[in-house]
């Protein structure tokens, strides 16, 4: 493990540019999204609730969520769509930069050719990639719990049930924030590994990105399919957008199943590490 530290490091400080502007996209998109709930609020709610049962479903409307509540607004207009994508699409381009980017610019090659060996690469790497993930995914959550009260999205919100009754749903808090932010950053860090995996094993950065890419899709519009029609529901344990949308817990808090993805993640880790130790690099 000689001089993993400073692989590292290296790797970090190369993507510094990069990780700044995927930070600022995230954070725009999010304190913008909550700049808009004092307007947009009874809106959303009006939107879902006349919406048919596959916008429901593509919302992720279930479980007695108020769509025009603070955190039922943050659910339907940020994380149960938006804010998780944007995670997995950095963590997609963060596992395929870690091994086969540099793999095609000959830069691992030049790398591998100094006294350090393969191991220490892929961990370093890998590690880089949680890190810089983590990174963005903490600083957006800041970002938007700071904007929470400038928004009045921390006051809680009365609305009328189809019955005649009232509701009273809580304002946001830092904790469902930080709970919501999590959730997403396993799906992101699920399918960023997988991305590692692929670029590690293949070796080509288009086939690895187009692969990675449809399992992200394919994920989502199984669950979305199966959810809307009511068949083959038994496929949709295939997709972790099962528990992440049902168990929504930016609203309900963490449930076990957010630990799925780092079990993809050891795996995944696992079989792309042993592959690369063996397998010839293909440069250019």
């Amino acid at each position: 493990m000689r001089g993993g530290f400073t692989i590292y490091r290296r790797w970090m400080r190369d993507r510094t540019i990069s990780t700044i502007a995927w930070t600022a996209g995230i954070l725009v998109t999010v304190v913008a999204t909550a700049a808009f709930y004092p307007s947009l609020g009874s809106a959303t709610g009006d939107l879902a609730s006349g919406g048919s049962e596959a916008m429901s479903t593509f919302l992720g409307l279930g479980n007695g969520i108020d769509p025009g509540s603070p955190l039922g607004y943050l659910w339907v207009s940020l994380y149960a769509n938006i804010f998780p994508w944007m995670l997995m699409a950095l963590g997609v381009s963060l596992g395929i930069a870690a091994i086969v980017g540099d793999e095609e610019t000959r830069n691992l090659e030049y790398l591998l050719s100094g006294p350090v060996e393969r191991t220490t690469v892929v961990l370093s790497r890998f590690a880089g990639c949680v890190t810089n993930l983590f990174v963005v995914s903490l600083i957006s959550a800041l970002g938007l719990i700071a904007s929470l009260p400038l928004f009045e999205l921390t006051t809680a919100s009365t609305s009328t049930a189809p019955d005649g009754s009232t509701v009273t749903s809580p304002g946001a808090t830092a904790g469902d924030v930080l709970a919501g932010t999590f959730a997403s950053f396993a799906v992101a860090i699920g399918l960023g590994s997988v991305a590692f995996m692929l670029g590690a094993v293949i070796g080509r950065k288009s086939i690895a990105l187009g692969i990675a890419t449809a399992i992200g899709v394919g994920g989502y519009v199984l669950y979305t399919l199966t959810q809307t029609t009511g068949d083959l529901q038994f496929l949709a344990w295939l997709s972790p957008w099962r528990w992440y949308v049902d168990d929504a817990m930016l609203i309900n808090g963490l449930t076990w199943p957010v630990l799925l993805p780092f079990g993809t993640m050891v795996v995944s880790l696992l079989v792309g590490w042993q592959v690369f130790l063996h397998r010839d690099l293909k440069g250019g």
